[in-house]
């Protein structure tokens, strides 16, 4: 099973698995997230037109369903094997962090129908907000409704991160695979229209795949330098890059389960010197806390009280700092307080 965020993915990141997987007589299922219908810039450009509406965007995402079909039928894969579940483009973090139980419910259960051995889907530290987020549901979904006897394994299609290159498995495709998936390519003309040469790069580079499995230390990326957690506190030493591109204000994202098994997400805007700071409900914006913060506008290190959450399960923090669309970098996950095995955790730097 390919869990895909959008129409394309499959074809820039999995094109040359899926054709192993159809001549290998596996049964396949490619379950699209989302429909790709906020997606403005290519449709500005293709339909010359500034404004957009709901209506212009529905049919977008429908025309963009036509070309994975396409994509996929280059690969010997048929609309009988495909599901489209149309959660909101470009807003799965948001719907992550404010109201994601039905959507994991939904997930879970496409899951649950059809039974899969292996599941590909997006890696955590993607730089797309769509895949991280897509990641993050993946790992809770599995911590609530799954108990081994499916192997995960993450892809990545945009970003550099060591903490997923240095680690992945490659797949090296023949010249016939090549070929097939720059076919497949192809056929998302809409995406192809302003990044034909970006899109079609990703025919000659290997495939590489990712083994999703419980970790014992913390894999950092980003701004976040360093990471340790008790009980009772989250310490995250952070530093930033002065880049041109990234000039917002910076916000941090920490999302876990309480003692119930809710799943709370917080929000706080990164302060630029020393001092206390609010910890901010993302679905109610009240105030739930107060954390201290040492430091500047480049560097500093967070500590955070974790009243809110359970310390027998994982957190998942993110730094979000924005270019254009994309992050700096995606989630981290954090193992639960019982999981750890030293204080000192291990550190990956972008």
């Amino acid at each position: 099973m390919l869990i895909a965020p959008h129409p394309d993915d499959e074809a820039l990141a999995c094109s040359v698995i899926l054709q192993k997987a159809v001549r290998a007589g596996a049964a396949i299922r490619v379950v699209y997230v989302t429909d790709g219908d906020d997606n403005p810039w290519p449709q500005r450009a293709l339909e010359k037109r500034w404004r957009l509406s709901a209506l212009d965007r529905k049919r977008w995402g429908k025309l963009r369903r036509a070309e994975a079909l396409a994509a996929l039928r280059v690969l010997d894969i048929g609309p009988a094997d495909i599901q489209f579940l149309a959660l909101p483009d470009q807003g799965l973090t948001d719907l992550l962090l404010r109201d994601c139980n039905s959507a994991l419910t939904r997930i879970a259960q496409v899951i649950d129908d059809w039974s899969p051995t292996d599941i590909l889907a997006p890696s955590i530290f993607d730089i797309h907000p769509d895949h991280n987020a897509v990641a993050v549901m993946m790992r809770l979904i599995f911590a609530d409704f799954f108990q081994g006897g499916v192997s995960q394994w993450n892809y990545l299609v945009h970003g550099r991160s060591p903490a997923f290159f240095d680690r992945a498995a490659e797949l090296s495709p023949s010249e016939v695979e090549t070929a097939t998936k720059r076919d497949a390519i192809r056929r998302h003309q809409t995406q192809i229209k302003l990044s034909r040469r970006r899109f079609l790069r990703y025919a000659t580079r290997p495939e590489r795949f990712l083994r999703v499995e419980r970790e014992s230390a913390v894999w950092c990326d980003g701004a976040v330098h360093s990471v340790s957690r008790t009980h009772d506190y989250l310490n995250v030493d952070l530093r930033f890059t002065a880049d041109p591109f990234r000039t917002q204000r910076s916000k941090f994202f920490i999302l876990g389960r309480d003692s119930l098994g809710r799943k709370p997400a917080c929000q706080i805007r990164v302060p630029s010197c020393s001092g206390d700071f609010e910890i901010l409900d993302c679905t109610t914006n009240r105030s739930v806390g107060i954390g201290r913060y040492r430091g500047h506008p480049f560097a500093g290190e967070f500590a955070l009280p974790l009243n809110l959450f359970s310390p027998v399960h994982d957190l998942f923090i993110k730094v979000d700092r924005r270019s254009w669309f994309f992050d700096e970098a995606g989630w981290i996950e954090i193992p639960s307080v019982p999981s750890l095995t030293k204080v000192a955790l291990s550190m990956i730097s972008a």
